[in-house]
């Protein structure tokens, strides 16, 4: 596995712990906690398709 492919499956998993987490909030019905973990969720997998970008602009993919 590269470097390249741990980074992305770091962010990935990032990004599902974020989704799981806006679900308990919202079970145990706190919008503040659901709207943290849902700005968190949009902003690891942007970086994640930003770096992706990039990558593939450099020719690194």
């Amino acid at each position: 596995m590269t470097k390249h492919q741990k980074q992305s499956l770091l962010l990935a998993i990032l990004g599902v712990v974020c989704f799981v987490g806006v679900g308990i909030s919202v079970g145990e019905r706190s919008g503040l906690m659901a709207g943290i973990f849902l700005i968190g969720a949009i902003l690891i997998i942007g970086f994640g398709f930003m770096l992706k970008a990039k990558r593939r602009k450099n020719g690194q993919l």
